[in-house]
């Protein structure tokens, strides 16, 4: 019997795109937003983004994971610093966190939330894994030291097999320079890339470094939609994969 599975695939990359809607989207079969669809996590907000991504229907699949502006994800960060952003109107966070992390959207419009987790496509049996962690920044959400042990620990929970990496924040010295011309990326982080060498890894959070270039055997993606001005006048990222023999 012939194999019924795609030879390729093709994954529209988008990320940074803070409550804005109504930019073009290319064709393809799989959607990936690396975090930052927020402002600063309203419950309006995240209700609005995935009622978005349940309209998106030329998509199979709709994966996507949180950035630092995604603030009531991270609950205990939150608890600590809600007034910061939302004085006198803290939001419900564990009503936010249920509705990312409902089962149906993943059975009825295909969406995949994910956390520090893995997601085995079984289509085409890509192996995706996502995570919001970014060094120290601003005292934002999942931020963590920067060379501290904390961080080196989280890469070290993605697979030694994943194919499509999430992340929201870069490694050091890829797609990484800030508008003062400072790499801000992560060392750990590349340093576990390179071990592991994922087929795909896209990632947003440095706006300014938009843009897509190859590295060995990584295709790199900094998908940030938005510019500094948050304007989402960066085109979506899109990236064809060949699929292998086994997948």
């Amino acid at each position: 019997m012939a194999n019924s599975k795609p030879k390729t695939t093709r994954i529209v990359c988008i990320s940074d795109t803070h409550s804005r809607y109504g930019f073009a989207l290319p064709a393809g079969d799989i959607l990936v937003h690396a975090g930052d669809f927020s402002m600063s996590g309203e419950q309006s907000e995240i209700e609005n983004f995935i009622t978005c991504l349940k309209s998106l229907t030329q998509y199979r699949l709709k994966v996507f994971i949180a950035g630092n502006h995604d603030i009531t994800l991270q609950p205990a960060f939150y608890e600590k610093n809600w007034e910061r952003w939302h004085r006198g109107r803290k939001q419900n966070w564990e009503l936010i966190g249920r509705l990312v992390r409902d089962p149906s959207l993943a059975a009825n419009y295909g969406i995949v939330y994910l956390e520090e987790q893995q997601f085995i496509d079984n289509v085409t049996g890509l192996k995706f894994y996502g995570s919001p962690y970014q060094p120290e920044f601003h005292n934002w959400a999942f931020n963590l030291p920067s060379n501290s042990i904390e961080i080196k620990e989280a890469w070290s929970r993605i697979p030694n097999d994943v194919d499509v990496l999430l992340t929201h924040g870069p490694p050091t010295n890829i797609l990484d320079e800030n508008s003062a011309g400072i790499h801000v990326g992560c060392a750990q982080m590349l340093a576990r890339i390179m071990s592991i060498r994922p087929r795909l890894h896209v990632f947003g959070h440095i706006h300014e470094s938009y843009g897509r270039l190859e590295n060995g055997s990584t295709i790199f993606v900094n998908a940030s939609t938005c510019n500094l001005s948050y304007q989402p006048v960066q085109a979506p990222i899109v990236v064809d994969l060949e699929l292998k023999s086994n997948q």
